[in-house]
């Protein structure tokens, strides 16, 4: 039977910035197996900015000495600056 888990990570910028349209986030999980599926999405922190919209891109797989990772980016391609976003995880191994 396969075993289901999930995590959710966050990033909070510290200023009044955030993340502005059209920049992006570069980042990589690892901590699994061969043949276990992730999966990621993406959600923006409520805010007064007005309507945020993330998306999560460019999902790769590495593997070099025996370590796995996914490399991922988040990209702002709303017209507002995200204050913040939940990267919520999935992982199904068997």
């Amino acid at each position: 039977m396969a075993n289901v888990s999930y995590f959710v990570a966050s990033w909070v910028d510290s200023g009044e910035t955030g993340l502005v349209p059209g920049a992006q986030h570069f980042w990589q999980l690892t901590g699994f197996g061969y043949g276990d599926f992730v999966g990621v999405t993406v959600s923006a922190l409520t805010s007064d900015a007005g309507p945020q919209q993330l998306m999560v891109k460019d999902v790769q797989s590495q593997t070099s000495g025996g370590v796995r990772r996914l490399l991922f980016t988040i990209q702002n391609t709303g017209s507002v600056r995200a204050l913040g976003y939940g990267m919520n995880f999935a992982f199904v191994s068997a």
